[in-house]
C-alpha cells in the first residue's frame, strides 16, 4: 500500500493510540541523554540535553504520525536521532582543526559521514530490536481490550464475531465443513505477496466457532504454523450502545511480540478497524494505514527503480 498523508482525525488518533510507543521511545532517548550528561557533562550540558530531548520527542511524534505501522523503526530512530544530535558539536570541533580555507568543506564532509554512520546505526539498532521482539519461545499471556460502539448488542455481535460465509472488511470467511472449521483469508495492508509484489499478501488460516450467542462469541484460529489462538468477544449494554470486550490467547507470541502488541495498542486498534466498517468516511485505524517506513522511502529516493513521486 503506498504512502498516504494523514488527515487531522488520523493524526490525533495515531498519537493517542500509539501513546505507549511514544512514551517508551522518549524514555529511551531520555536514558541515553541522561547517561551521557552524567558521564561527560562537558560534552553534553544539561541545557543542551533538554533541547535535544524536546527535538527528539517532536521527531518521534512526527514519525508515528507519518509511519504508524513500523514501531521498531520508531524505537531505532529514537536511538539514532539522539546520538546524532549529541555528536553534532563534536563535528564543529573537528572541522576547526582544519586550516581556515577548508573548514566549511570539511564540516560538510563530516556531517555527510555522520549521517551515513547514523543510517548504519539505525539499521543495526533496528536489527537488534527485531531480534529481541521476534526471537524466543512462545509465551502464553492473555490480551484484553474493549471499546464502546453506538450500536445494540445484536448488531455488535454480528459485526465483531468471526463467522463462516461472511466478509468483514479485509477479512473473508468461507463455508463451514463437516468438522465445524472454515477457511479465513486476511488481506495484509502492510506486506506484499512475495510471488507478486504488486499484490498485497493474503494470510490464510482455519477457524472454528466454539460458542456463540448475543452476549458471547468464542472462536478458535489455527495458524499456518499450527499455532492455536482462542479469541473471545463479550458484549455488554452500555447506555444506548454496547461495550465490546475481547480476550485473546495467542499461541505463537514471544515476549517481545507481546511487548510490541502492547506498545502499539494493537488489539484495541483491531476493534476500532472493525467498528469503523459500519461508518462512512476514511478509517483512522492503523490497521488500515500504509506500512511504509522512513527507511524504505529513503531507499526509494537513493536508489529509485520507479519515479519516487509515484509512491506519494
Amino acid at each position: 500500500m503506498p504512502f498516504r498523508w494523514p488527515n487531522w482525525a488520523q493524526i490525533t488518533y495515531r498519537i493517542y493510540r500509539l501513546r505507549r510507543l511514544i512514551a517508551f521511545a522518549v524514555l529511551v532517548a531520555a536514558t541515553i541523554l541522561g547517561l551521557v550528561a552524567v558521564l561527560d557533562p562537558a560534552t553534553l550540558p544539561l541545557a543542551r540535553a533538554h533541547n535535544i530531548f524536546l527535538l527528539v520527542s517532536a521527531g518521534i511524534c512526527l514519525h508515528v504520525v507519518l509511519f504508524p505501522n513500523v514501531p521498531i523503526e520508531t524505537l531505532s530512530l529514537s536511538v539514532s536521532m539522539t546520538s546524532f544530535l549529541i555528536v553534532m558539536p563534536l563535528l564543529h570541533s573537528l572541522a576547526d582543526m582544519v586550516p581556515a580555507p577548508y573548514r566549511d568543506p570539511a564540516l560538510v564532509l563530516l556531517v555527510f559521514l555522520a549521517v551515513l554512520l547514523i543510517v548504519v546505526a539505525t539499521l543495526i539498532t533496528h536489527f537488534v530490536f527485531e531480534v529481541f521482539a521476534y526471537i524466543g519461545p512462545p509465551v502464553q499471556l492473555r490480551l484484553n481490550a474493549s471499546i464502546t460502539v453506538p450500536y445494540g448488542i445484536a448488531t455488535a455481535s454480528q459485526q465483531f464475531g468471526l463467522r463462516p460465509d461472511t466478509r468483514r472488511g479485509r477479512v473473508m470467511a468461507g463455508p463451514v465443513d463437516d468438522q465445524g472449521f472454515f477457511d479465513v483469508a486476511v488481506v495484509s495492508q502492510h506486506e506484499n505477496d512475495p510471488d507478486d509484489p504488486t499484490q498485497p499478501l493474503v494470510v490464510k488460516i482455519d477457524a472454528k466457532v466454539l460458542q456463540s450467542d448475543d452476549e458471547r462469541h468464542e472462536v478458535m484460529l489455527v495458524l499456518a504454523n499450527g499455532a492455536v489462538t482462542v479469541t473471545t468477544y463479550r458484549f455488554y449494554p452500555d447506555g444506548e450502545g454496547c461495550r465490546v470486550s475481547i480476550t485473546e490467547l495467542p499461541g505463537d507470541f514471544t515476549m517481545g511480540m507481546h511487548a510490541i502488541f502492547w506498545l502499539t495498542d494493537q488489539q484495541t486498534d483491531n476493534l476500532v478497524e472493525v467498528a469503523e466498517l459500519l461508518e462512512p468516511g476514511p478509517s483512522c485505524a492503523n490497521g488500515m494505514a500504509h506500512g511504509v517506513s522512513l527507511l524504505s522511502l529513503a531507499g526509494i529516493i537513493l536508489h529509485p527503480r520507479h519515479p519516487a513521486l509515484d509512491r506519494f
